[in-house]
Parts: structure tokens; C-alpha cells; sequence
């Protein structure tokens, strides 16, 4: 079953056991997918507009004939708009893969974590188990995560490849890292599992 074919099916659970907290979570993490895919659509649309040269049209003046004149401007760039779009297939392209997805949860799964170091600092308990069976729920649509041994593993294979030799080349490293092992690893892990490693390189 898919990511989202989960959540749909666990909303669905949750409606009918009237389970409102869980109803909740599951209805922010597909308004997160929303949320991302919208900036995607953004970006891909930039990208197309680019791509095929449209640019925006700027009025010209306060006159009647200026104003006609950008009405008139502004529908010929929405056409032009829409032709680069669909040549660039920009909605099918803007829907999130399930990588994505995980990576809007894994951004959902951090604001957790926030929230209870913050709960634990201010003394509010009944903020951090609150926070902490929301992280559990989120967590649980993560695939199995990799242990330290298998990201290590994982780092030096890049490191390797990178050649990289020292703390200066964190970031060669951490990129292409961090992208072969989103959704199955914390972010916060690789990055101490890859300083340990070129700290000690």
C-alpha cells in the first residue's frame, strides 16, 4: 500500500472511530502535502516560464488606452503561460512522489521534536506527551529507519566518492547523502554520523 493510500485509509479509521486527535494529525500531514506541492507547482512553473521565455507584462500608465492595453497583455501572457506549462507537463510533474512526501513528514516529525525539547525545558509534561504520541504516529509512516552502523556504511561510501578528506568537505558530502537517504534516516544522525567520520578522517 502506498504512503497515501495509508493515510487515506487511516483517515478514514479515524472518522469512524471519531478518534479527533488523530483525525487532526492525519489532516495536517496531507495539508503539508498540499502546502508542498503548491511550491513545487511554483517552481516548475518559474522553471517553464523561463524555459520558453514568458515575462509578465507591466502596466504602462493610468490612461484608458494603457490600462486596455495590459488587459490585453495579461491575457496573451496567461496563454502564454498555460502553453509552457503544458509543455513542460508541469502538473503531473508538481505531484509529490512518495519521497517527497516523506520528506513533508520528516519536516513534521522535527517540529515534534522541537516542541517537546521546548516542553521539557518550560516543565510542561502534559505538552510533551501530547507532542510525544504525535511524534510516534508520525514516525510510523516513515519506512524502517537505517541504523548508525548502516548510514556510516552509507557515508563512506559518498566520502569515497567525493573525496572527501576533512570537516571542510561536510557539505560534498552531506548533499548526495542526505538525498540517497531521505525518509529512511534522521537528518540530525547523518549529519553527526558524517562530522564524526571527517572529524576523525
Amino acid at each position: 500500500m502506498s504512503l497515501k493510500d495509508q493515510l487515506n485509509a487511516d483517515l478514514k479509521e479515524a472518522m469512524k472511530s471519531k478518534d479527533t486527535q488523530r483525525l487532526t494529525l492525519i489532516r495536517g500531514i496531507m495539508a503539508a502535502f498540499k502546502d508542498a506541492e503548491i511550491r513545487k507547482r511554483e517552481d516548475l512553473t518559474k522553471q517553464a516560464a523561463q524555459k520558453h521565455g514568458v515575462t509578465r507584462p507591466v502596466p504602462k500608465g493610468q490612461s484608458d488606452a494603457d490600462k486596455a492595453a495590459y488587459e490585453a497583455d495579461l491575457a496573451s501572457y496567461s496563454k502564454a503561460l498555460d502553453a509552457a506549462t503544458a509543455a513542460e507537463k508541469v502538473d503531473e510533474n508538481a505531484v509529490l512522489d512518495e519521497t517527497e512526501m516523506l520528506s513533508s513528514i520528516q519536516k513534521l516529525i522535527k517540529m515534534r521534536q522541537d516542541s517537546i525539547a521546548d516542553g521539557q525545558k518550560a516543565g510542561r509534561s502534559d505538552i510533551v506527551q501530547a507532542e510525544e504520541k504525535e511524534l510516534g504516529q508520525l514516525q510510523a509512516y516513515l519506512p524502517q529507519q537505517l541504523s548508525r552502523e548502516e548510514i556510516e556504511a552509507e557515508a563512506r561510501a559518498i566520502i569515497d566518492q567525493v573525496g572527501a578528506a576533512g570537516p571542510r568537505d561536510m557539505g560534498k558530502v552531506m548533499g548526495p547523502l542526505s538525498g540517497k537517504l531521505k525518509g529512511r534516516a534522521d537528518g540530525k544522525l547523518i549529519s553527526e554520523v558524517v562530522k564524526t567520520l571527517l572529524g576523525s578522517g
